[in-house]
């Protein structure tokens, strides 16, 4: 294990990452905040991470090629860094008594790393009896903070959602010889590698993609959810990244627009898909050099030719309709269809793909519809898109290998090879995929455990959900951290824990497992 080429690359993304707070600090010039609480909040750790990453790369220079562990160790480590830096401005505001809430160092770091892992789960709860800071603005339905930290907290959530490190590689071609271990340690399964041959190219082609969709939502939400620029630019980033942020106490339901929700649940939704595949089908889309008909019947047919996306939509389909017709019958009054309609499909989208956003209080709904919420919870998106949870290709794989499983038991001589549409798997990848979901079951189990050991007055589907949430990076979940409620009550140890969770599930649990493997750090 080379310790110095790790502190040398882990310099030049933290340098980048400190670029980041520039934003925030031209938002709240725009909007009229102090400039001197600014440079407090945010130039702080942008001083400290361009000055501390620049240190690093320039005394650690090293050029060599990165080997897969240390792409590993590289990705969990600068992780760990982004979140303790990330995690200033909110601590300043708080000493600084620029918003009511008082989360300290835990509730500070969690809330760091529930936006760069794209949980979505706040500590911002104001205390019983406490003074609101920014009466005007939060009498508006916004939270009580400035501004540029709600901006702050929704951009984190768009850096972490297609990932800092693989940003990082389009502008440092540092990374360019092994840097597509990098990119695997933080999405392994993704097939990545088979979009262009270099990372420079790969990378810049999805977050090109990444950033015209987070664009296309802001103009869409301006414009026909009739909703502020700034409400958009933020809400965007949340939901492009699958994270789940809103500068609103009320999520998106405060809005109350109809437009809006159909907006989200779409790019909801979108977000959910292999950004790959998106890749491909945006690029058939706009080559000019054919008609537009056939544009798109290619297009279709690349949709259509892809099983994990075909499984997707069928989950997506099934949990809608299993809520929507459980609603209806639950319902006395008629009237409520459309808005039933609206409501299903807006929390199927948020939660199955881990993004957190609510329009409506789901936990008053029918028991068996609550259920069917907490099932897909565990599912995710498809791999290769910013959502957590399982994924649909695990879960589909799995299901491939019970049904040969069953057809062995009756057939045991036959010899039946599991496909992918027409690709023959490597036994390998079941292999892999099973362990993943024996680790992530366990890990589950246990986060339940400890978060009712942690905290004796939970209920066991209170520990059970706040496991599940964190672990899947969706942030509400059902009891006592259901969509109106936070994680404010929860103690600093138990917040230190739900941010292992969080960081467990972005980064795919093995990518933090292996930094507590000897053999890791063994030549």
């Amino acid at each position: 294990m080379r310790a110095s080429l790790i502190l040398n690359l882990a310099g030049t993304i933290i340098a980048f990452f400190g670029l980041s707070f520039i934003l925030p600090i031209l938002a709240g010039l725009i909007l009229g905040e102090d400039i001197l609480n600014l440079l407090r909040m945010f130039g702080i750790p942008m001083v400290l991470s361009i000055a501390g990453g620049g240190f690093l790369y320039s005394y650690f220079h090293i050029d060599e090629d990165i080997r897969n562990r240390e792409a590993f160790v590289l990705v969990s480590v600068v992780w760990i860094i982004m979140v303790v830096v990330g995690a200033i401005p909110y601590m300043v505001s708080e000493q600084m008594g620029l918003m009511s809430y008082e989360i300290g160092l835990a509730g500070a770091l969690f809330e760091s790393m529930s936006g760069l892992t794209t949980t979505g789960a706040t500590m911002f709860e104001v205390p019983e009896g406490a003074t609101i800071v920014n009466s005007s603005q939060y009498e508006e339905g916004y939270f009580d903070a400035p501004k540029s930290l709600l901006l702050w907290r929704s951009q984190t959530q768009w850096l972490g959602g297609m990932g800092i490190i693989v940003l990082a590689t389009i502008i440092f071609s540092r990374l360019f010889g092994g840097g597509i271990q990098v990119l695997q340690a933080e999405m392994p399964g993704t097939g990545l590698t088979r979009l262009k041959p270099q990372m420079a190219q790969t990378a810049r082609l999805l977050w090109s993609l990444y950033l015209a969709l987070t664009v296309a939502e802001i103009v869409l939400l301006r414009f026909l959810g009739d909703i502020p620029l700034y409400d958009s630019i933020c809400n965007s980033f949340s939901t492009v990244s699958t994270g789940g942020f809103s500068p609103k106490v009320e999520s998106i339901g405060s809005y109350d627009s109809t437009a809006a929700d159909s907006i989200v649940t779409f790019f909801m939704l979108i977000s959910g898909v292999n950004f790959v595949l998106l890749y491909y089908v945006s690029t058939t889309l706009l080559n000019s050099e054919n008609p537009i008909s056939l544009r798109i019947k290619k297009s279709f047919n690349l949709f259509r030719g892809n099983d994990e996306l075909r499984f997707y939509f069928f989950l997506v389909l099934t949990s809608f309709s299993l809520i929507f017709v459980n609603l209806v019958l639950e319902s006395k009054d008629n009237s409520d269809i459309a808005s039933n309609f609206s409501h299903t499909a807006f929390q199927i989208a948020s939660l199955l793909t881990g993004t957190g956003f609510t329009t409506v209080n789901y936990t008053d709904w029918p028991r068996m519809s609550v259920f069917v919420l907490l099932l897909v919870m565990f599912m995710g998106g498809c791999a290769g898109s910013t959502t957590g949870g399982i994924k649909m290709v695990r879960i589909m794989l799995l299901l491939k290998a019970l049904r040969r499983e069953l057809v062995l038991v009756i057939h045991p001589r036959a010899i039946i090879k599991l496909r992918i549409g027409d690709k023959v798997l490597d036994e390998n990848l079941f292999r892999n995929v099973g362990v993943f979901f024996f680790i992530f079951i366990i890990i589950f189990l246990i986060g339940s455990l400890v978060t009712l050991y942690l905290e004796p007055g939970l209920t066991l589907i209170d520990g059970i959900s706040t496991s599940l949430s964190c672990l899947s990076n969706i942030g509400p979940g059902i009891g006592v951290i259901g969509p109106t409620e936070t994680y404010s009550d929860f103690g600093d140890p138990t917040l230190f824990f739900l941010s292992v969770l969080m960081m467990l599930g972005r980064l795919e649990i093995i990518t933090v497992l292996l930094l507590f493997f000897p053999d890791t750090y063994r030549d």
